[in-house]
């Protein structure tokens, strides 16, 4: 992307679709498992097919590997919170502070007479940074930041809006549940069921093709049809899995936040099973929607269909790309 006139503008996107760029049988469940070789071929290969010129780049962190949770610290002033960070962030990082590197950010919202603040604490592994490093060096983009996905999609997807927000990112192997008020990220909660077990359970119950599968997922999903049965049979109960686990969630924080969920968005890969919008809004009955991250971004009208279409599998590198115009702007 590029800033112009106030304005961000989509130059130019790219995505690989296919797992097997990567020549293995078994594949790592997490992207950073991969040698630096291999991600970064990757990249330089995606940089090219694209067009994309830009040198300048900001990574996203799985929220699988890292650590976010909100912490109620004395109100005091700021100096004094800073050196009560790490003190309490030994309380819930699960391993040594030495091993990571934190930073934090009070959340607004309290009562201006309480005595105590709420403090959004994230910690990342050191050993995690330095792969990204490593990377972007095999990459040969200069990195200029790194950033947990959470924070990424809740820009592209919620941005200034003040309303109350659950974002449920459907990934391929697992699913974060955010929940965003007046623009900050309170929680990330992750769940290591995403749409590629979906995937699978088609492959093996119906005996098709992954590829078949995955056509599957967007043509029929949960359809209600008495002919597609069958094949609702095997994707409900995985569904339902993640929104009882959603539900759980958003009872917990609806009970503990002072303002409630209003409404949903839909992300990730996952988001494009059809007829899961329906199915939320069923469960949770309030409003939802699948995620369009271009929504705010300028971009060439004919490309407006596709942009909608893909919008769930970008809410992230939109995010991250926003993060660095609207920093640098």
């Amino acid at each position: 992307m590029k800033y112009e006139q106030e304005r961000a503008i989509l130059e130019t996107y790219g995505e690989i679709l296919n797992s097997s760029y990567f020549k293995k049988e078994n594949l790592p469940s997490d992207i950073l498992h991969y040698t630096d070789e291999e991600l970064g071929g990757l990249i330089i290969d995606l940089l090219r097919e694209a067009h994309a010129s830009a040198r300048q780049a900001v990574f996203s962190v799985p929220a699988s590997s890292s650590f976010t949770t909100k912490i109620s610290l004395p109100r005091l002033p700021r100096k004094e919170i800073e050196e009560a960070i790490p003190l309490e962030a030994r309380k819930y990082v699960p391993i040594p502070l030495s091993e990571v590197v934190i930073d934090w950010d009070i959340l607004p919202g309290d009562s201006p007479g309480a005595n105590r603040v709420e403090a959004l604490l994230v910690a990342v592994p050191k050993e995690v940074i330095e792969k990204f490093r490593r990377l972007a060096e095999k990459s040969k983009v200069e990195l200029k930041a790194l950033e947990i996905e959470s924070f990424s999609a809740a820009r592209s997807l919620v941005g200034p809006d003040q309303t109350p927000t659950l974002i449920i990112n459907l990934g391929h192997r697992s699913t974060v549940i955010t929940a965003v008020d007046r623009g900050r990220l309170r929680f990330s909660y992750s769940i290591r069921r995403g749409s590629q077990e979906i995937t699978t359970a088609l492959t093996h119950g119906l005996g098709i093709s992954t590829e078949r599968a995955e056509e599957i997922k967007r043509q029929v999903g949960l359809s209600e049809r008495i002919e597609e049965t069958e094949t609702a049979s095997v994707i409900a109960p995985l569904v339902e899995t993640v929104l009882s686990e959603t539900g759980r969630v958003l009872d917990i924080y609806n009970r503990k936040a002072d303002r409630k969920i209003q409404k949903i968005i839909l992300t990730g890969g996952g988001a494009h099973l059809k007829g899961l919008v329906e199915k939320v809004v069923s469960r949770f009955g309030i409003e939802v929607t699948r995620a369009d991250p271009f929504a705010r971004i300028v971009a060439p009208a004919f490309l407006h269909g596709m942009l909608r279409e893909i919008g769930p599998n970008f809410s992230v590198a939109a995010g991250l790309a926003l993060r660095e115009l609207s920093s640098g702007a």
